[in-house]
């Protein structure tokens, strides 16, 4: 504790209404100690709740026996993984943060979310970059995607993706294990280029 006590400074705390008391930095938002420690505790409940979901859907996918449906889904998990990251890394400043696609929101890349136009459920472009943008927990998940706003900014950048993406998301295709060990290859070296130049961006600080 004492070494987080050296971190922090007064001020008045973005989360809760306590004002003139220890806070500490995340991103650009300033938090009192016991608000820091909340939100420490949700993205680890968070990220818990999302292994034990994978686990759930593993045990009874070799249960069953069907092997072929676990291998495939432990590739999938990593690739959202690694494109969640490489999508983030692109997108942010020097100061770590990330500025939601749908609205003002400007915050640390780790509060940020990797959010789709067309939803990853549809397999044929749930990796595709096109489709997916940095965007805060609120418009992704409270508003849907805020998908008015997010047309709106997709078709000012080019003209017609968001029908195209619709389109191509209507279509039906089925990832080969090996094609998605391929993918999975391809984009974690995506991730090696984008996690180095976004430590290079850091230390011009």
């Amino acid at each position: 504790m004492s070494s987080l006590i050296n971190q922090t400074k007064w001020g008045d705390c973005s989360r809760c209404p306590a004002t003139d008391t220890n806070v500490v930095k995340v991103g650009k938002d300033l938090l009192c100690l016991q608000c820091n420690k909340e939100l420490k505790f949700e993205k680890q409940l968070a990220k818990s709740k999302e292994r034990n979901k994978f686990r759930g859907l593993m045990k009874s996918q070799v249960q069953e026996g069907n092997f072929d449906a676990a291998d495939r889904q432990v590739l999938m998990n990593e690739l959202d993984f690694v494109f969640s990251r490489i999508l983030r890394f692109r997108e942010t400043d020097k100061y770590s943060n990330c500025q939601c696609y749908t609205c003002p929101t400007r915050k640390h890349w780790s509060l940020m979310q990797c959010g789709h136009y067309v939803k990853r459920g549809n397999i044929e472009i749930r990796w595709n970059f096109k489709n997916a943008k940095v965007q805060c927990k609120y418009c992704n998940e409270n508003l849907g995607g805020n998908l008015k706003v997010y047309a709106e900014r997709l078709e000012k950048e080019e003209p017609g993706l968001p029908e195209q993406l619709t389109e191509t998301g209507r279509q039906v295709y089925q990832w080969s294990r090996e094609e998605l060990k391929g993918l999975l290859i391809d984009l974690r070296e995506k991730l090696r280029i984008a996690e180095q130049s976004f430590k290079e961006r850091i230390i011009k600080l």
